[in-house]
């Protein structure tokens, strides 16, 4: 008999069946609290217990939606991707949008899913056709997880509150967390969970012995030291970055409110945006020499050395040794949707090509007059070659602000591509109103691009590859979040891209006001 259903009998999940059918499936009971295990049971704060359980295989599909109907489940959260690195994780056990599945009694409808960057959120109504009632089941599924690592701590509490948030709206039911074996991943999640709340309502937390508790119910929960680093980590970033996020209308009268007593000169009130970017700069992440390594090897290709490459962030190009100073950035529906880089250096415009070819960037924007000096984009009537690339000039138009030029890439002996050159002019002190309303033509040219071509990236470019990238990937990322969720965080948003360009709104208070008039402003536009 397996030693790990021995040890774990106590805790297991039993299913409800006739005599002749197994009653085991892979999951077990996990208490939430850890210093009254018994009394959460009377608790009117609504203490629930999470199952920690296997990913579903193709043959226990039906079990598994057995259990979450048979313990009233309301929440799952899925750590893990169907295949990764090209190994089967966990069965697809949920129906694509608007399609219906059939599990043993229970059929499972997908009637809403979400998309963002690093999770899908489903709404599934599930049906128990044996006693013809019906529930609502919210998915989370956190998708970029590292096949052999962690995410960023700040990524993880991102989507935990995600998760918060609907269970605060349902909180009957168990929590039903699962990766594919069901204690790596599932125990980091459970962890976080478990002991932000018990550090909300008691002012202290203690993860050694929580995290016994859980193995004490389910073996190997949390597996390496990395998942333990990081429920530290995460439960930092969850308890000294709270939850920003605010409703549209919410966010534009705090604006008004804002300008207003600015307009009529009280200084007796301090400016919250001279307190959140003092947090920014205290919360921001610092790396080693060694997380810098391609930039600091390649100091010459650098328009500035100090504004280097974050080494897990790199967008590696496809040929041996060749290096450019370009990250890859998430916007807030796409990971790795945009990609900050810097102007190309003279010696370098072959190497700024095939990153551009490379990651298919159908969108360029310059945040800075390209001029006719360029080294690579064609003025009219000409091309340009630039080693093995032919850039040819397909058409040109010039809107008040911003100037678009689509060109064709042909790399010798490969394929052609078509990108869209989105040129700022006039962008000069960023305090003005006129630079403001640069920033807004910028943005949803961009997205009308983005329309056009869905699956290329956005590639942003400035002098070294952090200045006005930072405000511009805010802002779209923002003005994302409204059209999606109706709310916005703008202190979480950067907080995310600095911490993959740390450069990003570094140096004065003034940008983080600006940021914040410019969605306003744009939020008023799409209203």
């Amino acid at each position: 008999m397996d030693e790990t259903l021995i040890k774990d009998d106590h805790s297991r999940v039993v299913l409800n069946t006739s005599t002749s059918e197994s009653d085991y499936i892979n999951a077990n009971y996990i208490e939430i609290d850890i210093y009254l295990s018994e009394f959460y049971k009377q608790d009117v704060f609504g203490k629930k217990k999470y199952i920690a359980a296997q990913g579903p295989k193709d043959s226990t599909i039906a079990d598994f939606w057995k259990m979450v109907w048979q313990e009233n489940a309301q929440i799952i959260v899925c750590l893990t991707n169907i295949s990764e690195a090209k190994t089967k994780k966990c069965a697809k056990y949920w129906p694509d949008l608007n399609d219906k599945h059939m599990e043993g009694d229970i059929s499972v409808r997908c009637q809403k899913e979400q998309t963002y960057a690093e999770n899908v959120v489903r709404h599934l109504r599930i049906k128990n056709n044996s006693e013809n009632t019906e529930r609502n089941v919210f998915m989370f599924h956190y998708t970029q997880w590292p096949d052999h690592g962690v995410p960023e701590p700040l990524s993880l509490v991102v989507f935990h509150r995600h998760v918060m948030k609907t269970v605060e709206d349902h909180p009957m039911g168990y929590i039903v967390v699962h990766c594919s074996a069901g204690i790596g991943r599932t125990g980091t999640f459970t962890a976080l969970d478990a002991l932000y709340k018990e550090g909300e309502r008691t002012g202290k937390v203690n993860v050694p012995q929580y995290v016994e508790k859980m193995r004490n119910a389910r073996m190997n929960m949390i597996q390496g030291e990395d998942q333990y680093k990081t429920v530290y980590m995460a439960l930092l970033e969850a308890f000294r970055g709270r939850l920003r996020a605010v409703p549209v209308d919410f966010f534009l009268k705090a604006f008004q409110d804002h300008s207003c007593y600015l307009n009529h000169g009280d200084v007796s009130k301090q400016s919250p945006f001279a307190l959140e970017f003092e947090e920014l700069l205290s919360f921001r992440k610092v790396y080693t020499h060694e997380d810098y390594k391609s930039g600091m090897s390649n100091i010459a290709a650098n328009y500035v050395p100090s504004v280097l490459p974050v080494e897990r962030y790199l967008c590696p190009l496809t040929t041996e040794n060749l290096y450019y100073n370009a990250v890859c950035l998430q916007s807030f529906t796409q990971c790795d949707r945009f990609i900050s880089a810097q102007f190309p250096l003279p010696d370098y415009t072959e190497h700024f090509l095939t990153l551009v070819k490379t990651y298919y960037t159908c969108t360029i924007v310059s945040l800075y007059p390209l001029g006719e000096t360029s080294l690579w984009l064609p003025t009219k009537n000409q091309q340009k070659t630039v080693g093995p690339f032919t850039i040819k000039l397909a058409e040109s138009t010039q809107a008040k602000y911003v100037a678009k030029t689509n060109i064709t890439i042909q790399q010798k002996g490969g394929s052609s591509m078509r990108a869209a050159v989105l040129e700022c002019r006039g962008w000069e002190d960023e305090n003005d109103s006129k630079s403001r309303r640069i920033l807004i033509d910028l943005v949803q040219e961009a997205k009308i691009e983005e329309r056009t071509h869905p699956t290329g990236r956005i590639l942003v470019l400035s002098s070294d590859g952090a200045k006005r990238c930072g405000p511009f990937c805010a802002v779209f990322n923002a003005l994302e979040q409204m059209m999606m969720d109706e709310e916005v965080d703008l202190f979480t948003i950067t907080r995310q891209l600095q911490t993959r360009r740390p450069e990003f709104l570094s140096s004065l208070v003034v940008k983080l006001e600006i940021l914040v008039k410019v969605v306003a402003i744009s939020a008023v536009d799409t209203v």
